[in-house]
């Protein structure tokens, strides 16, 4: 067992998770599952990447 884990192991848990009840444990878990949506900004940064990349590969190969 390393140093870290040993501290951590025993470090006073004072934050206790707030009780839920059955649709709230739904709501939380079913949030973190679902894939973030893809926003415009995202969209257009993957767009400007993805020609950058074909632009140089392009210039790579004719060379």
């Amino acid at each position: 067992m390393d140093l870290q884990s040993l501290v951590a192991a025993h470090m006073p848990n004072r934050r206790r998770p707030t009780p839920m009840d059955a649709s709230a444990e739904d709501r939380y878990y079913r949030n973190q599952i679902t894939l973030p949506r893809l926003r415009l900004r995202l969209l257009g940064l993957a767009a400007a990447t993805g020609s950058v990349t074909l632009l140089l590969a392009g210039i790579i190969i004719h060379t």
